[in-house]
Formats: structure tokens, C-alpha cells, sequence
């Protein structure tokens, strides 16, 4: 079977594809305060995660920013950061993170065209 998780205040939630009244609750983790959902979507089965899950974990932890001051893994200059905010997934799937389906499976499919990042602070 292929499972989907989240984590959920420091527990990994996941459900079965195959059910189709499986949802994930953006509310399950604060989205009104922004805390941050995130959703890896991959084409691994429980028995392929299930052996190696501990090191997939701690391995998702080091290299995916979380907190105040924190640092991802990918160099960005100012001018960057303001291309990604314009464009949205387009940009990641330029510079090569991304798969053009993974689009398919984001809101707005991944870029907010009247997006404008003058509006985020430097902070």
C-alpha cells in the first residue's frame, strides 16, 4: 500500500491512498499561525520507508530548514528569493528541484500570478 504522512506536533501522521476519505487536516498543525505544513509526495510504499524510516527522518530534518535563523541547503542571493516569490514553483522547476507533474498537485499550480515581493519583508 502507499501511505502519505505528516508530521503533527512532533508525531508522523499518514494515511492510505487508497481510501478515498483520507484527507490531511492543514488544521491538524496551526496553519492559522503559519507553522509550516509540509507535504513530500513520493511514489515509496510503507515497506520501502518502513526499514529506514529513523534515518529518512533525521535525513529530512538536517536538510530542510525549520526555525527562526535557520539555513536551507540551497544558495540563494536576494535577487533569487525575489525570482522564486514571483515565480512560484516555476522557478525550482528551472533551477531543478522539481518534476513539472509536481505542479499538478499544488495550489494554483504552484505560483500565485498576482504575487508581488515587495510585500515580504526582509525579515
Amino acid at each position: 500500500k502507499q501511505w502519505y504522512q505528516r508530521r503533527v506536533r512532533g508525531n508522523m501522521a499518514a494515511f492510505d491512498m487508497d481510501d478515498p476519505e483520507a484527507v490531511i487536516s492543514p488544521g491538524g498543525v496551526g496553519f492559522d499561525i503559519n507553522c509550516g505544513v509540509r507535504l513530500l509526495r513520493t511514489n515509496l510504499f510503507e515497506g520501502d520507508v518502513a526499514p529506514v524510516k529513523e534515518q529518512l527522518t533525521q535525513t529530512l530534518f538536517d536538510h530542510i530548514p525549520v526555525g527562526v535563523g535557520s539555513k536551507g541547503m540551497i544558495p540563494m542571493s536576494a535577487r533569487d528569493l525575489e525570482e522564486a516569490l514571483e515565480m512560484g514553483m516555476d522557478w525550482s522547476l528551472r533551477e531543478g528541484y522539481i518534476w513539472a507533474e509536481d505542479k499538478e498537485h499544488c495550489e494554483e499550480y504552484g505560483r500565485m500570478l498576482q504575487a508581488d515581493p515587495t510585500k515580504a519583508s526582509a525579515r
